[in-house]
């Protein structure tokens, strides 16, 4: 009995400590288990940190680019505006420049026209010379129409001496000499080749190209289809040019009507203007800006005073 007393007590001794220890084994794996979950949790912690971290980062960074880019609107603007006002204000000045020069032409003109109505008639009829009207160019000043009349008085006279007296009063008779002499028919020919050949002049506006080719196209083909005739302005228009950059435009634009490629090649050579002046009020900030940093960096001098 004391024997089966003892080995129950040494067995229930053994369960003690074989119970111990699986719980000192228990105990130490949850500190262990513990311990990696704390430190998964810090290096979680950590990287959530850094993320936000770069994050927060890379927003500054693009609302300080978005910044200069704004900034630099700013400043695109400011200048595009103060070059406007500029390029505005010198054409307002241009406009004044060439008003008053129109109102000295005008006044000029008037005295022209007074001075030929009290200069031309009595001189022409008291010589009996022949008078010849300058060619009409498009240009020319109101007392033309006091020349040509003045002219036709004297000359139908000289040619009416050239026909018999009985045929005065046969009305075909001094027409068909007058158009023999004066008429525009046999010069239709000399007209379209000085069409075909028409080129721009140095110094010749768009406006007083057009207005001759016009001119030109009317006598060569006076009777044809307006159609026609503006068609074939249009052509020698084109081909007239000298800027090449703007007859390949025209081309391409598939204008129909000569005032439509006029009004076009205006704006075209406004356009390219004013794309120089962009370029040389570009170069000549770039040249003040180098000098400026040049002044910037030129070393002081000893001895004298800053």
């Amino acid at each position: 009995m004391m024997e089966l007393l003892l080995s129950m007590s040494t067995e229930m001794k053994q369960i003690k400590e074989q119970s111990e220890q699986q719980s000192e084994r228990q105990t130490e794996e949850l500190k262990q288990i513990k311990e990696q979950s704390e430190r998964q949790s810090e290096r979680q912690t950590e990287e959530l940190k850094q993320q936000i971290k770069e994050q927060s980062e890379r927003q500054t960074e693009e609302l300080k680019q978005i910044k200069d880019q704004l900034k630099h609107v700013k400043l695109e603007v400011a200048e595009q505006i103060e070059e406007q006002s500029t390029r505005i204000e010198m054409i307002e000045q241009k406009l004044d420049r060439q008003t008053v020069e129109v109102d000295h032409k005008i006044d000029k003109l008037k005295r022209e026209l007074e001075q030929s109505k009290k200069m031309t008639m009595p001189l022409d009829h008291a010589f009996g010379r022949t008078l010849k009207v300058p060619a009409f160019d498009g240009e020319m000043s109101w007392n033309y129409k006091t020349q040509f009349e003045a002219a036709a008085t004297s000359n139908s006279a000289e040619v009416l001496q050239t026909i018999p007296a009985e045929n005065h009063f046969n009305y075909e008779v001094p027409v068909s000499a007058l158009d023999l002499r004066y008429g525009e028919e046999h010069m239709k020919q000399i007209y379209r080749f000085q069409l075909r050949n028409r080129t721009q002049q140095s110094g010749e506006s768009i406006q007083q190209l057009a207005q001759d080719i016009e001119r030109l196209t009317l006598l060569s083909y006076p009777t044809s289809d307006p159609e026609h005739r503006d068609e074939t302005a249009l052509d020698t228009f084109i081909k007239a040019l000298h800027d090449s950059e703007l007859k390949q435009s025209l081309f391409l634009s598939d204008k129909r009507k000569l005032k439509d490629a006029v009004a076009y090649s205006l704006t075209f050579e406004s356009a390219k203007q004013a794309s120089k002046s962009d370029v040389r009020l570009r170069q000549v900030n770039e040249e003040c800006s180098c000098q400026k940093v040049v002044v910037k960096r030129k070393p002081q001098q000893h001895g004298v005073p800053q």
